[in-house]
């Protein structure tokens, strides 16, 4: 049977998103239908397989392998997000100890799960305390993923909440206007230092505690006392400044795909200190105008009813391509059930880190 795909019911009108029929994942992709998946990949940004039963962790490694989207040297670390370390743990979650590749997160306690033992999975962040993003915007250097892939095994399953959500940045670049998509194209994204492959010294962290978004997930207004306590408001004994932007990412606004061309918003608004010049870089514009401006551009395509709300079943494994598609999680307050995800997001091969020095645009 031949691989098709048939537009997501509910968003077939705001996003270019897709589904795939045809294709059982837990055995070895042919040459042919991984050359249509990634073809689909490339035109929809972002494609649900439904009903992977049998979908290991190994079968998940290697999908994300396939399309030689990767760096396959990449052996130490946490495969680009947060500094390398000996437990194998990202915020909230795990990594499985037999496939590093993949994180796991959710709320459920876990003993003897593919490794890992008594962990209680802790939900965190979510559309208020992270927002819109692409993965590793805000604490990589360089080697972004190109692909990002999430999995729901069988045996686990939200009752209320928990959904995904996901906007297409080419389509975010439609909709906020020319102005303000010609504006953005001149505009390297300044991020807030942090701890990351390349640089892991705790020394670099900035962030006092997550962002605080509003407007849909697309605006910063500060930084939370308490992620779990909306109630308890802001840090007040922190100001951001330009200071915090030394020797972290840096990052354009609006990315050309190189194989398909397409304009893409490409940012991370809760992480976002300041907007350069990409010519020159000197501040175009600063600390206070950066978040309106960006949440601006973001608020019409990740309002409810444009952007695409991912409801998890079981067996459900959504890929996507973080160069053309945004996404965030819902807040953790909302979710009811057993919910438990796999993530596999790997670094791409590094062209800015050289010799110890990140060589910035």
């Amino acid at each position: 049977m031949p691989l098709s795909f048939t537009p997501i019911e509910g968003c077939e009108d705001t996003q270019p998103f897709a589904e795939c029929h045809g294709v059982d994942l837990s055995r070895e992709l042919q040459t042919k239908d991984g050359a249509t998946i990634r073809e689909a990949l490339l035109k929809h940004g972002l494609i649900v397989f439904r009903n992977q039963r049998e979908l290991t962790p190994a079968r998940e490694v290697a999908f994300n392998e396939a399309f030689d989207w990767h760096d396959a040297g990449q052996k130490n670390f946490l495969f680009g997000f947060g500094a390398p370390n000996k437990e194998l743990k990202v915020r909230g979650g795990a990594q499985l100890p037999g496939w590093p590749q993949v994180s796991i997160l959710g709320n459920v306690l876990l003993d003897d799960y593919f490794g890992v033992q008594n962990t209680q999975l802790v939900p965190s962040l979510g559309l208020t305390y992270s927002g819109w993003h692409a993965d590793g915007l805000h604490d990589m250097f360089d080697g972004l993923p190109e692909m990002t892939t999430m999995s729901n095994p069988l045996g686990y399953q939200v009752t209320n909440g928990g959904e995904t959500y996901f906007t297409s940045g080419v389509r975010a670049v439609e909709r906020m206007g020319r102005d303000l998509a010609d504006e953005l194209s001149q505009c390297v994204a300044a991020y807030m230092r942090c701890p990351n492959d390349d640089a892991p010294q705790d020394a670099r962290r900035t962030a006092p505690g997550p962002a605080f978004m509003v407007d849909e997930g697309s605006r910063r207004i500060g930084f939370a006392v308490n992620p779990t306590k909306p109630d308890a408001g802001l840090i007040e004994d922190f100001t951001l400044s330009l200071e915090h932007t030394e020797d972290a990412g840096r990052h354009r606004c609006i990315r050309l795909h190189p194989v398909t061309g397409q304009a893409s918003l490409y940012v991370t608004a809760s992480s976002a200190v300041c907007l350069l010049d990409i010519k020159t870089g000197a501040v175009r514009h600063d600390i206070d105008a950066t978040p309106a401006l960006l949440g601006a551009a973001l608020l019409p395509s990740v309002t409810k009813g444009v952007r695409y709300e991912h409801q998890w079943r079981e067996g459900d494994f959504v890929a996507w391509l973080n160069t053309l598609v945004l996404h965030s999680a819902t807040d953790a307050s909302g979710i009811s059930g057993q919910r438990l995800l796999h993530r596999v997001r790997l670094s791409t091969p590094k062209t800015r880190w050289k010799n110890g020095q990140y060589l910035s645009l």
